[in-house]
């Protein structure tokens, strides 16, 4: 019965020790947001992509997450910049500091410092789209941009009318680098989400651009801009 008992403690105790390294990894992070001599920047908008918890920058240029793990990232709408997102590993309090409308940089876990520049604006491209279609006949978007814009790459995947895109090359091998699609000031999605509901006569312009981080993460990527009659 001893044996028995200090096995059931044994068990007890394990489990206690779990629960307890599960409770450790949830913690509190706090984030800063100074400007480049120092001071603090409120009213910053500021999300947890895993926990979707959100809010803004105080007085103090201070927002504190609650219960968040490494796995988790934070999303910060920077002035002029547009969103980034910083991933929390191993970090308790992240301090960004804005050192310019196109530059901003914070500490890694590791203590160094990571400078962040946006990309530098380049030349879109803007097609008169009923003009192009007196020209040539089309009857979808991958059709009527195919070979129109320098850069865009698009490639058929399937028999389903899906198409793979690219406008910035291989950016990154764990996530997307498709362009976004937005139309009339609303995201409907890739290359092959709006191929399969855009009627290509109900478009008056399309404008693509390499590069737009105020359309977020995904803009980075390219955004194509459609315009209706």
């Amino acid at each position: 019965m001893k044996m028995i008992g200090v096995f059931f403690l044994f068990v007890l105790t394990c489990a206690a020790v779990q629960a307890q390294d599960a409770d450790s990894a949830r913690r509190n992070i706090s984030l800063t947001v100074l400007d480049k001599r120092g001071r603090p920047v409120d009213n910053i908008i500021v999300q947890s992509l895993t926990a979707g918890k959100a809010g803004v920058t105080d007085r103090a240029g201070l927002f504190v997450f609650q219960d968040m793990t490494d796995s988790d990232s934070i999303s910060v709408m920077l002035p002029s910049y547009g969103e980034t997102v910083i991933p929390v590993t191993g970090m308790d309090s992240i301090v960004v500091t804005v050192r310019s409308a196109r530059r901003y940089s914070y500490l890694n876990s590791e203590g160094r410092s990571v400078i962040i520049e946006k990309d530098k604006i380049e030349p879109s491209t803007l097609l008169d789209v009923p003009a192009l279609l007196k020209q040539r006949s089309c009857n979808s978007l991958y059709e009527l941009l195919q070979g129109r814009v320098a850069g865009l790459d698009m490639t058929p995947s399937g028999s389903g009318g899906e198409v793979t895109a690219n406008i910035r090359g291989q950016r990154s091998f764990m996530l997307s680098n498709e362009p976004m699609v937005v139309m009339d000031g609303m995201p409907i999605g890739t290359i092959s989400e709006a191929n399969a509901i855009v009627n290509v006569h109900d478009i008056k312009t399309i404008e693509v651009l390499k590069s737009a981080s105020e359309y977020g993460v995904r803009g980075a990527n390219g955004v194509i801009l459609i315009k209706t009659k």
